[in-house]
């Protein structure tokens, strides 16, 4: 039996659970007071990695000599391809000295990586949101210097992609699906055999606008807001990722009440129907890239329980391939059962270097 300690953790929140070959045992999501989350990234790692020795000693009543394996979810590293890799010591000190970006998902690797070097057990990370599989057409942008980034919910997009596959007895190899992941943030990918051949910027708002971010904006009015705001870059990436899309609009992001008004308040209704539209308009993107060759669409992410949503997005594009919703996010299965298949030999690990 494989038993997977799997760590998912969060701007507020840390996801940890225990999987036995692949099955879930326990999961618990660790909700931090805002004196924890305010602290710096590096020092939030104790209080942090406490709670989690918690869960393993007293909620589980377990030790961990009883793990196999910790599988961490993928913080901000260099661009690599898809794939389990083993967290290592040059992936942790990227992920500590925040080699290339803050963000609080780095923690689980500086964590996983911790607790596995004192147990003397494996720490494997799995398609973090830098996988970048792009084509290099996909990259060029009119401005010399300037290429289109690949920042994307990998981990989820790729698990639903595989779940599809799995479902119609074919490997992620062998098909070709277009996959939106709908969230706090909204991505887009056209997976081409295995690979995410071209798919839109989704940390500082490439592509549809979602409940909190801007996404693409006309350039000669972003650039005069910025201006007129006398934004610092870091504080128009603050923006653009954290107080556009919904919260903009609505001052909330919270689906679940601005759902209830949509039949009565006219500018939510046009709001839903708007991110609905442009989600669609960039399948139709992505479709051009797989030139038409398409098994299936795929909705996912937190959105994606959204009727409203859903259908809208299914009108616009259901011409194009098939649509089938994955609601939710699959990540912390995802992480135990790739690690899972690692420990079974039926998956390589790649190395960071």
């Amino acid at each position: 039996m494989a038993r997977i300690l799997v760590l998912n953790l969060g701007s507020t929140s840390s996801k940890v659970a225990i999987y036995d070959d692949g099955v879930g045992v326990r999961s618990e999501t660790i909700r931090h007071q805002l004196q924890i989350t305010s602290l710096s990234l590096i020092d939030q790692k104790a209080p942090r990695k406490k709670e989690i020795e918690h869960f393993i000693n007293h909620t589980m009543n377990m030790n961990f000599n009883q793990i196999d394996a910790i599988a961490c979810r993928g913080g901000l590293l260099k661009p690599i391809p898809g794939g389990v890799y083993d967290v290592n010591d040059k992936m942790y000190h990227d992920l500590k000295i925040c080699k290339y970006g803050v963000h609080a998902s780095n923690l689980s690797g500086i964590i996983g990586y911790e607790i596995a070097q004192l147990y003397k057990i494996p720490a494997f990370t799995v398609d973090p949101v830098v996988v970048d599989e792009m084509i290099s057409i996909a990259r060029l942008t009119g401005i010399e210097g300037i290429e289109r980034r690949s920042v994307f919910h990998a981990l989820n997009q790729k698990a639903v992609a595989h779940m599809y596959a799995n479902s119609i007895n074919k490997r992620y190899s062998e098909v070709n699906v277009i996959v939106a992941h709908m969230g706090g943030g909204i991505t887009i990918g056209a997976h081409k055999k295995g690979n995410v051949i071209d798919v839109n910027d989704g940390l500082l708002g490439e592509g549809p606008f979602s409940p909190e971010r801007s996404g693409s904006i006309p350039n000669d009015q972003l650039y005069q807001f910025g201006y007129q705001h006398n934004f610092t870059p870091t504080e128009m990436n603050h923006f653009l990722s954290k107080e556009g899309g919904f919260i903009s609009m609505f001052k909330t992001n919270d689906l679940v009440q601005l759902s209830k008004m949509y039949d009565t308040d006219s500018k939510v209704k046009l709001a839903f129907d708007a991110l609905a539209y442009q989600v669609g308009k960039s399948i139709g993107e992505r479709a051009v890239t797989l030139q038409g060759n398409i098994d299936q669409i795929i909705l996912t992410g937190g959105l994606s329980y959204n009727a409203h949503i859903n259908n809208q997005i299914q009108s616009y594009v259901d011409w194009i391939a098939p649509v089938i919703v994955y609601p939710g996010e699959k990540e912390m299965d995802a992480l135990a059962l790739r690690t899972t298949a690692v420990l079974n030999g039926n998956e390589l690990v790649k190395a960071y270097s």
